[in-house]
């Protein structure tokens, strides 16, 4: 006991709080150091991020599962939405290989699938229609669709059709809305929104006229050849387009796509307010009701005399198609040839009724379509043109205008070559300038070539006044006396003096005649100059006698200046004691 009691008691103050201290902080210890612990870690899972995140991940299912149940589907899809699409638009933006390659094994059977529903139901088509083309009843369907006007394929679809459902909508009950539609192959699609529209204010009409009960309405209408069968849903309403005569089992197969439509979206429909896109999957239910039904084909033996009249049929067929044939075959030639016609341009050729319409272009000078027709020996009575009028510029129309318009003289050819117009020949001076004002308004004609066309007026100006320059009345030595002799050159001079004034008026210039006298060298020079002017003045008065006007004719002596032969002899010197003439064109004097 002494020993213990020593042992605890203090020995001084100091000694005393340390052992006290000690043993409380001891005592601490051993009562919070536990929790303190778990407070530690509590803190350190909750500031550190990679703790948190593992804790979430852990109880993120299970939250999404009990938040669904609480809430409902749409909450729950409202708030993921934002960001499953901005992580698809991530996703696609940086490599949209993955996401085709995580729709791929959706995608392709589904388009596989269409497309060969698609060529199923095309094949179907066109190997009915070959079997009904090629058969008996085909050619009678045939002589019905020519005699009625209606195309084949509708007859063919009137007389092998049980019943085909060509379209179904999904309508909203309560808005009259589409929420979907489907259209059988080959039918024209309606406007969905029309359909529904105008179902809904029937089912409203009979509701409030006749006061039926909730759920009962119009079952079946009838619109021309078709039937719009009815069913009534909870939230919506199912209507099927029907062709021909439905079997009442087809109103089972609506009443069971309906309702399987309102298992699957019958929240959707419940909630709808104009949104139609939650309800594009129902389009692969709603095609379950596009079915169709043809009559059943009766093996029938052909009898005898069937066998004969469809065999004559096809000779007549066969014949009638040869003639045919032939007759496009040779109305083909001759629209052919119409095209290498100068001043014909073929725009269209095409069969009517039994006639060729042959519709283009046609140039007035161009030859004569019903004649050409004809020296074809093709009926006229079958050919129906529709020309519109045009100016060609081919070279044997553009020549044939020219010729039209110029109205070239006998004695004047016109050619074209390339677009030049070539004028040879003789014409009036009154022809050549009408055609120089003439020429630039013909279309096709770019250049004028008048190096071979003559006028013929200036020609025969030319002529005769080559023939009186050539005259020479010859005098005797130191004499202006006319010898008896030379009488015979005055008499021919009047007539061609005539015929130059007549040249000039056509020409429209004035004539200058000039009586030119001549003198040998015999003599001295002062003398000779005074005799050949004497024997000009004289052969002048002389030709004033004879018609020639006194203004526009001269007399001149050049003596012996001018001599028509060097004077090596007598005869030569004979000659130079004459007189000649000098003819020429002067201007119009302006009055």
């Amino acid at each position: 006991m002494a020993d213990y009691a020593t042992r605890r008691a203090p020995s001084g103050p100091d000694d005393g709080e340390s052992a006290g201290g000690d043993s409380l902080e001891e005592l601490r210890h051993l009562i919070i150091a536990p929790e303190q612990e778990d407070l530690a870690k509590l803190r350190e899972r909750i500031e550190n991020p990679e703790l948190r995140v593992q804790d979430v991940s852990a109880v993120l299912p299970e939250a999404i599962r009990l938040r669904r149940e609480q809430d409902g589907e749409e909450a729950l899809g409202e708030a993921l939405a934002p960001s499953v699409e901005s992580a698809l638009r991530e996703s696609v933006r940086k490599d949209p290989g993955t996401l085709a390659d995580a729709l791929f094994p959706v995608m392709g059977p589904a388009i596989r699938r269409s497309i060969l529903q698609t060529l199923r139901s095309l094949f179907d088509s066109f190997n009915q229609t070959m079997e009904q083309s090629l058969s008996l009843r085909g050619l009678q369907w045939r002589f019905e669709a020519l005699r009625t006007g209606r195309p084949f394929s509708e007859v063919a679809l009137m007389h092998s059709l049980l019943f085909r459902v060509e379209q179904v909508f999904l309508i909203h009950k309560k808005t009259g809305l589409p929420l979907a539609h489907v259209v059988a192959p080959t039918v024209a699609m309606e406007d969905p929104s029309l359909v529904s529209g105008m179902l809904s204010a029937i089912q409203n009409f009979v509701h409030d006229s006749f006061h039926s009960p909730q759920g009962e309405g119009v079952e079946k209408l009838n619109v021309g050849e078709l039937e719009v069968w009815v069913e009534d849903g909870p939230y919506a309403i199912l209507a099927a387009v029907i062709r021909g005569m439905a079997p009442p089992d087809f109103r089972s197969t609506m009443v069971e796509t309906l309702e399987l439509l309102h298992r699957k979206f019958g929240a959707q429909m419940a909630q709808f307010e104009g949104e139609t896109a939650p309800f594009a999957a129902a389009a692969n239910d709603l095609s379950i009701c596009l079915d169709s039904r043809y009559k059943e084909k009766a093996s029938v033996r052909p009898k005898p005399y069937v066998l004969v009249f469809a065999s004559v049929l096809a000779l007549l067929a066969a014949g009638w198609l040869s003639v045919r044939w032939w007759q496009d075959r040779q109305w083909g030639r001759f629209v052919d040839s119409l095209r290498t016609q100068p001043g014909l341009v073929v725009t269209s050729f095409e069969r009517q009724g039994g006639r060729f319409v042959i519709s283009g272009l046609r140039d007035p000078l161009s030859s004569d379509p019903q004649s050409l027709v004809q020296s074809a020996g093709l009926d006229a009575r079958k050919a129906e043109f529709h020309w519109a009028a045009y100016y060609a510029l081919d070279d044997a129309i553009v020549q044939q205008r020219a010729i039209s318009v110029l109205h070239p003289p006998a004695g004047a050819k016109l050619s074209l070559q390339h677009g030049a117009l070539h004028i040879e020949g003789q014409a009036p001076s009154a022809w050549i300038a009408a055609l120089k004002s003439k020429v630039p308004l013909l279309a096709g004609v770019q250049a004028v070539d008048l190096s071979r066309l003559v006028d013929e007026n200036q020609a025969e100006f030319d002529r005769v006044k080559s023939m009186v320059e050539r005259q020479v009345v010859k005098f005797p030595v130191g004499s202006a006396e006319i010898p008896a002799d030379e009488v015979q050159v005055l008499r021919e001079l009047g007539p061609q003096i005539i015929s130059l004034l007549q040249a000039c008026g056509t020409l429209h210039r004035d004539l200058a005649f000039t009586v030119v006298g001549h003198s040998d060298s015999t003599g001295p020079e002062a003398t000779n100059i005074p005799l050949s002017q004497l024997r000009a003045d004289r052969m002048r008065s002389l030709l004033l006698r004879e018609g020639l006007p006194k203004d526009v004719s001269a007399a001149k002596g050049v003596a012996s200046s001018e001599p028509l032969q060097s004077e090596e002899s007598e005869p030569a010197r004979q000659l130079n004691r004459s007189v000649t003439f000098r003819v020429a064109l002067r201007p119009v004097p302006q009055s």
